[in-house]
């Protein structure tokens, strides 16, 4: 498994939602429990900042991968890698700088 080596700047944004399957009751009551065993899995949307001449192998990790294999990221704040997927990503080129914005799922698998 391949390992995403770019910086990516620390201001990203994490949403986790962990996912729950609810049994509605009579008289408001609801029973709740977790979906699974990996029910917490988050969502990172990230952004690297990349010379010109960098993009082109980024772009290729990213293409290679295609959304569909996996890779491993540590993040920022963290020191343990974790498994991630990236099914969306866009760039914004600029006459040095290339800024790559991107979408990483946390995966089991």
């Amino acid at each position: 498994m391949e390992t995403f080596h770019w910086k990516v700047r620390p201001d990203m944004n994490v949403v986790s939602e962990p996912k729950v399957v609810t049994v509605k009751l009579g008289d408001g009551y609801e029973q709740r429990r977790a979906a699974g065993l990996n029910n917490q899995l988050s969502t990172y949307s990230v952004t690297i900042r990349v010379r010109k001449c960098e993009h082109p192998s980024l772009k290729a990790f990213l293409e290679r991968h295609g959304g569909v294999r996996a890779f491993q990221w540590t993040p920022p704040y963290d020191w343990r890698p974790i498994r991630v997927v990236c099914r969306k990503w866009s760039a914004s080129v600029g006459a040095l700088w290339v800024t790559i914005t991107a979408d990483f799922e946390q995966v089991v698998a």
